[in-house]
């Protein structure tokens, strides 16, 4: 039985969005999270953004490999690089990779924060909301960039 290529392209593209849904959205869960009252409860933020830690390098990985699909399916009747087009893919794929590689130092300094032991003070949720604002703000560019490929 032979599958239907475009149904294949369907469902790698609702993946993708999938994966991006839960990357950016626990992103924004993190951060909302760390954005109370400084002081309430800093091992539970901790907590849920060493569980995010997991989801986001899950969805990332799956983020690539859909990604690649995509292009892939598309590859023949993508723009070229040097138009508009072209060049906003370029940009989206620069800030995925740079999403990817500063997030490294972000899960380091999540999981240093999680073997910290005694009481973690204010200042580690504060740095959590930092950090975690720094990934949300790049997660709204890359949509940003996604939207405007999908309807330019």
């Amino acid at each position: 039985m032979e599958l239907d290529s475009h149904l294949v392209h369907v469902a790698i593209r609702w993946v993708h969005v999938a994966a991006m849904a839960t990357a950016f959205g626990g992103a924004v869960t993190v951060l909302a999270l760390a954005a109370r009252p400084v002081g309430e409860a800093p091992g539970a933020v901790v907590a849920v953004a060493i569980r995010y830690e997991w989801l986001f390098w899950a969805a990332a990985g799956v983020l690539a490999m859909t990604g690649i699909g995509n292009l892939a399916a598309f590859g023949a009747g993508l723009s070229e690089p040097a138009s508009r087009w072209g060049t906003t893919l370029m940009l989206k794929l620069g800030s995925v990779l740079g999403l990817v590689i500063l997030s490294l130092p972000r899960t380091l300094a999540v999981a240093r924060l999680s073997q910290s032991s005694g009481d973690l003070a204010s200042a580690a949720v504060v740095r959590i909301r930092n950090l975690y604002g720094a990934t949300t703000g790049a997660f709204a560019l890359i949509l940003a960039l996604a939207i405007w490929l999908a309807h330019g």
